[in-house]
C-alpha cells in the first residue's frame, strides 16, 4: 500500500488512534514507550519517524534537553501532534527521505512503524545519514511468530465484525495486512547489521509479539 493511501487512512482515524491502540495493546503501548526512551536514553536530538499523533515524544516530557522532532505522512496525524506537544517540531514526510541535513539528530525512534515503511534498507541509509557518530535508533513493531497465523485468522475471522463496525473495510484490511508484513525479530536485526547498525538490546513484550529494539550506529 502507498504512503497516500496510508496517509488517508491514519488521518481519517487519527481522532480515534490513541484510543484504538490503548485497547488493543491493554495500554501496554505507553510502558512499551517509556521502556523505549529509558534504554535510548533522554539526551540529543530525536527524531520520531511515523511519529502519529507525536505521543513518543510527549512522553519525553518538556523539560527535554535536546529538540524533539517528528515526521510523518498523514496531516491528519500531524495536527492531532501539535496540539500534543506544542514545543515539539512536526514535518510531513516519508522516511526513505528525511529533510535534515547530516548528523542532525542523537537519537531516532518509530513506534509501530518499521513494518510499514515502503523500503526498511532506503530508510535505514537515511537513518545513518542523519544520525550522529553511536546515534541510537529504537523501533517498538509487531514481530512475526509462532502465533501470528491465530492471529491473522482471528482478524479475518472472529474480530473482523468488530473491526468492519470500527474502521470500515479498507481500513481493517491495512491492519491485516501489516500484520501479515511484520518481519521476525533475527530478520530485524539481520537488515540492521547489514545496513551499518549494532543491536544493543531487544525486549519482548505481549506475550513474544512484541518487540523493543535498540541500536547503534556503528562508524
Amino acid at each position: 500500500m502507498s504512503y497516500k493511501t496510508a496517509a488517508e487512512i491514519f488521518s481519517q482515524i487519527s481522532g480515534i488512534y490513541d484510543r484504538f491502540l490503548s485497547l488493543i495493546t491493554f495500554g501496554g503501548i505507553h510502558s512499551w514507550q517509556k521502556d523505549l526512551i529509558e534504554d535510548m536514553g533522554k539526551e540529543g536530538n530525536w527524531l520520531d519517524v511515523g511519529t502519529g499523533t507525536g505521543e513518543v515524544l510527549a512522553k519525553l516530557g518538556e523539560s527535554y534537553e535536546g529538540l524533539r522532532v517528528g515526521l510523518d505522512p498523514a496531516e491528519g496525524m500531524l495536527r492531532k501532534a501539535k496540539g500534543k506537544c506544542r514545543s515539539c517540531g512536526f514535518v510531513l514526510g516519508v522516511a526513505e527521505s528525511l529533510p535534515f541535513k547530516e548528523e542532525t539528530f542523537s537519537k531516532i525512534s518509530l513506534s509501530l512503524v518499521f513494518r510499514h515503511l515502503e523500503d526498511q534498507r532506503s530508510f535505514l541509509k537515511e537513518a545513518r545519514r542523519v544520525l550522529k557518530e553511536e546515534g541510537k535508533i529504537g523501533i517498538i513493531d509487531v514481530g512475526r511468530f509462532g502465533g501470528t497465523g491465530v492471529l491473522l485468522f482471528l482478524m479475518k475471522t472472529l474480530l473482523r465484525p468488530f473491526g468492519l463496525l470500527i474502521f470500515g473495510k479498507e481500513k481493517w484490511e491495512f491492519f491485516i495486512r501489516s500484520i501479515e508484513e511484520s518481519l521476525p525479530v533475527e530478520e530485524v536485526k539481520r537488515i540492521l547489521k547489514e545496513e551499518g547498525f549494532e543491536v544493543l538490546k531487544v525486549r519482548r513484550r505481549m506475550f513474544g509479539t512484541v518487540f523493543i529494539m535498540t541500536a547503534k550506529r556503528t562508524a
